[in-house]
């Protein structure tokens, strides 16, 4: 699913009608959200010369990356902490400022 939107938001960045509609037309647009779906045919109508921007599908792609990494992470659970953030396992503080100041 994540190569399907990989794809999916190339065409649309690039503003390829053709691929943006073969790309709708496949088996895995039905697990699209509508708005989704409605902003691709929207994008590929408008033309290579239209200044929208596909966010609905940015949104909802990025929204799928973050639950699979979570997944990912998850069945990594039982790897040591410093393989798996890639430091000695000790947290990093940051000093907070009060707002307005």
């Amino acid at each position: 699913m994540l190569d399907y939107l990989d794809g999916l938001c190339a065409a649309l960045l690039a503003r390829n009608g053709t691929e943006i509609r073969r790309l709708l037309r496949h088996p895995l647009a039905r697990a699209l959200p509508r708005r989704v779906r409605e902003e691709g045919y929207a994008i590929a109508r408008a033309g290579p010369e239209s200044l929208r921007a596909p966010v609905h599908t940015l949104h909802f792609y990025h929204q799928t990356l973050h639950l699979l990494g979570a997944r990912t992470a998850a069945t990594r659970a039982d790897a040591p902490s410093a393989e798996r953030t890639g430091t000695d396992g000790r947290q990093i503080e940051m000093p907070l400022r009060a707002a307005g100041g």
